[in-house]
């Protein structure tokens, strides 16, 4: 035996893998721009590209009053009922990451997966039907299930305690600096995802 054997790290292996949907999976900036650009609108306001890149990443529960100060709860509502409505119509401007989506298909056979989304339950299966993704996750936890969007960890950590598996056995994919904030909260490891 080698002498340092002993002092060695003990090796691990992923068990899980966990995946953010929009940004990382599929691009969908595009149809999320022209659906909250056409719900502002129905409400008398603007938002433009520059705005809404800012907000990427985040919960429309907590951009929508940063973009529009003093606006009643009531409004953040009405806009985000309306961006739900306008969605589903601009899926084909969304586009899958292919690389991605391969290494997923070939992995969940062996893995524990799960989709961990600030999308809300409507929207996301809208795209993952569209994109014929909704088969690859044992688990998937939804913006509108939790109490705290990221970067707060709870949506990782719901989706651990669903999949039986602890952070040491986990792997998160996530393209913005919202999501890295809540994986690594959560005490997983992060692989960035690079637009695509």
């Amino acid at each position: 035996m080698h002498p340092d054997a002993a002092a060695a790290p003990v090796g691990r292996s992923a068990e899980a893998l966990l995946f953010d949907l929009d940004g990382t999976l599929v691009d969908t900036r595009e149809a999320n721009y022209q659906a909250y650009r056409g719900a502002f609108a129905e409400s008398g306001h603007d938002l433009t590209r520059e705005q809404f890149a800012l907000t990427w990443g985040q919960d429309s529960r907590d951009f929508i009053p940063a973009l529009l100060p003093g606006v009643q709860h009531a409004q953040v509502d009405v806009i985000r009922s309306a961006k739900s409505r306008l969605y589903g119509g601009l899926l084909d401007r969304t586009t899958l990451n292919d690389g991605l989506v391969a290494f997923l298909r070939l992995l969940a056979p062996h893995h524990r997966t799960a989709l961990v989304s600030t999308a809300k339950s409507r929207n996301g299966a809208q795209l993952l039907e569209a994109h014929g993704l909704a088969d690859l996750f044992d688990v998937v936890v939804w913006g509108d299930e939790v109490t705290r969007s990221k970067p707060d960890p709870e949506g990782y950590r719901r989706a651990m305690r669903r999949l039986g598996v602890g952070p040491s056995a986990c792997l998160a994919f996530e393209d913005s600096d919202t999501g890295r904030q809540a994986a690594l909260a959560a005490g997983l490891l992060v692989v960035e995802v690079p637009f695509f």
